[in-house]
């Protein structure tokens, strides 16, 4: 019936411009209308199911949302196009017990028919203590990279794991650097060198949170040739091209208690740094800008050989595995855009590459 009134309307549009005239500008106009119609009977999909990435027996709602002319039916499918058992609803629970990939048909009762994306729902038969009863799907990591002290040539694989809905992005990092289409859980060199030392973490994010793995120092051994003298008390010794220090205290808060101690310890610690040889920079009351600007300026003072050396003393608090210090303009209530994140600062001075970086915070954590 349908194809027959679009007809008649097609008849009647050619008939009505050929007694009117202008032709061709009402024909184009009757056929954008005519173009319309027709679009208004497409089936949109507004939103794709996601992946996910679970752990074994978790229950996972997979949703599709479409908009179209009438009711629509839906029909979910596993790989091997398979129809999932009493999956006819835009939103499919399952139990997940093996890795599968699923999809959605979507059509009405005018023939018009899509398919969503393909998603996979991965199961890791991992352990997974340590998450929440709460998780709402933020990433959450089962398993870290381990140390490793291997020959040069040999293969390098380093493999870390998070559970999350949507599934987790990876990003590898060596020495406060990303590295290029090091994406996945795995990361892996085959023939490796001197150049692959250094320390390794991954970064696993999704459109909730972003999470850290540990840093894990990858040492490429190297031929240990034994000094031919003695050594004799003479003898210079290796030390640090240099020693840097920024002290920061916050303690008089605009719209947060004030603090007592940050002034005296940053003023007793900095005396003791200065007897150890460094050079010390002390500052209070920072807004956001001025600690930014602040630790900007004390990264470019770092290279190789430097001693590096963060402190801070006052509000903070820790999100989503994350350290965030809290500056003195912050507002009530604070979120991590208000504040300065730890591993940022920590990831900055790995970058410089220096001899040895200590980040020690006087402010309030939960482990």
């Amino acid at each position: 019936m349908i194809w027959i009134g679009l007809y008649c309307f097609v008849v009647w549009v050619l008939q009505y411009y050929r007694h009117n005239g202008n032709v061709c500008v009402r024909l184009l106009f009757g056929f954008r209308k005519l173009r319309f119609f027709f679009s208004s009977l497409e089936i949109v999909i507004v939103r794709h199911p996601v992946s996910a990435c679970v752990p074994v027996n978790h229950k996972v709602t997979l949703s599709v949302r479409a908009q179209g002319t009438g009711i629509l039916n839906y029909q979910w499918f596993t790989d091997g196009r398979k129809e999932e058992p009493g999956g006819t609803q835009a939103d499919l629970t399952i139990k997940a017990q093996e890795t599968q990939l699923y999809v959605c048909r979507v059509n009405d009762q005018h023939y018009n028919c899509v398919f969503s994306n393909w998603v996979k729902v991965k199961v890791l038969d991992i352990d997974k203590s340590g998450r929440s009863s709460y998780w709402q799907g933020e990433p959450h990591i089962a398993t870290n990279p381990k140390p490793q002290k291997i020959k040069p040539g040999t293969k390098l694989t380093l493999h870390c794991a998070a559970f999350g809905i949507p599934a987790p992005s990876y990003q590898w990092y060596r020495n406060g650097q990303p590295l290029l289409d090091m994406t996945s859980g795995t990361l892996q060199v085959r023939r490796n060198g001197a150049e692959h030392s250094g320390t390794y973490l991954c970064s696993l994010s999704n459109t909730l949170e972003e999470r850290w793995t540990e840093a894990v120092d990858v040492d490429i051994g190297k031929l240990k040739v034994k000094p031919k003298t003695k050594i004799s008390p003479t003898m210079n010794f290796l030390a640090a091209t240099d020693k840097v220090a920024l002290l920061i205290g916050n303690l008089n808060y605009s719209n947060h208690p004030a603090l007592m101690a940050p002034v005296m310890d940053v003023h007793e610690l900095g005396n003791l740094l200065r007897q150890l040889g460094f050079r010390v920079v002390s500052l209070l009351d920072l807004t956001r800008e001025e600690m930014l600007t602040a630790i900007e300026k004390f990264i470019h003072l770092l290279d190789k050989g430097v001693y590096g050396l963060f402190y801070y003393a006052g509000h903070g608090y820790e999100h989503a595995g994350r350290n965030y210090l809290v500056s003195v303009d912050a507002p009530q209530p604070y979120g991590t855009e208000n504040c300065v994140c730890v591993q940022r600062i920590m990831l900055s001075m790995q970058e410089r590459q220096t001899a040895l970086s200590v980040i020690l915070l006087d402010t309030c954590r939960k482990w």
